[in-house]
């Protein structure tokens, strides 16, 4: 996935997925596109982004949100791998 679509379907702008890489909370794979390498955001990526910008929005700091996502993917909640209706 790319920057852009990376953006669209987590809510996060541009600039906040760059601000994500400087800081190491996400490091995408450097993936060949004719004569340049392009970022390709794996579906970790994309949850831990999905993650940090959640808890972003409810106010939370960079690193917080960072360490408040860390500890959420380490240990999921038993809500996550249950349907919510059937």
């Amino acid at each position: 996935m790319h920057k852009m679509a990376l953006a669209r379907l987590t809510g996060a702008s541009v600039d906040e997925i760059r601000y994500m890489e400087k800081k190491g909370f996400i490091a995408p794979s450097l993936v060949p596109l004719k004569n340049r390498q392009v970022r390709h955001y794996s579906d970790s990526d994309v949850r831990k982004v999905t993650l940090i910008i959640k808890y972003r929005r409810q106010g939370f700091t960079w690193v917080v949100a960072f360490q408040k996502t860390t500890r959420e993917l380490a240990s999921p909640s038993l809500f996550d791998s249950v349907p919510l209706s059937e």
